[in-house]
């Protein structure tokens, strides 16, 4: 992979024509607009021209924005040079779109609110839940009573904001609990 600088968005698209790039990097530094118009630009030369962008920690606002608008690649602007071609060497190679942890669980966060604090016995109580075990096991289970499961199973269907005990392990399931 070679890495050519262009400071100068004028002379952006002699760049590209002469060293036939496929990815353009852009830093934080560069606002939304100038960076739309200059990949607009860059792409009236070379139509499958990729972009990447490097911005700011918890700007999950403009990552999702830019993943909108096709941009392939999105880390944190503290990426070093090594972190950021594997990035685009996977992105290119596989043909998926790779997006920094810290965006994607603030990504994650945002569609399905933070991840529930839950206490031990509620991870117990949820494992064996999402074994299929009626109140009246867990309880044997866990030699406690069925009033004390009941208990736990209302406080992981509020946590979870879940109607039912299978929507609560769905839900803990998709936050990576279980």
């Amino acid at each position: 992979m070679e890495i050519h600088q262009c400071a100068d968005s004028d002379l952006l698209a002699a760049t590209i024509h002469s060293v036939q790039a496929e990815w353009m990097l852009v830093g934080e530094r560069i606002d939304d607009s100038e960076i739309h118009r200059t990949f607009s630009r860059a792409k009236a030369i070379r139509e499958d021209l990729k972009l990447a962008i490097l911005g700011p920690r918890r700007d999950w606002r403009r990552c999702e924005r830019w993943q909108r608008r096709g941009c392939r690649v999105y880390l944190e602007d503290t990426a070093d040079l090594h972190r950021t071609a594997e990035a685009i060497r996977i992105a290119h190679e596989l043909g998926v779109n790779v997006t920094d942890r810290s965006f994607f669980q603030l990504l994650q966060e945002r569609s399905t609110g933070p991840t529930p604090h839950l206490t031990r016995r509620e991870h117990e109580v949820l494992d064996l839940l999402r074994r299929g075990l009626r109140n009246q096991d867990i309880a044997h289970a866990l030699h406690v009573t069925e009033n004390t499961v009941e208990y736990h199973v209302r406080h992981l269907l509020s946590k979870f904001g879940a109607r039912s005990r299978l929507e609560a392990v769905e839900r803990a399931s998709a936050f990576g609990l279980v």
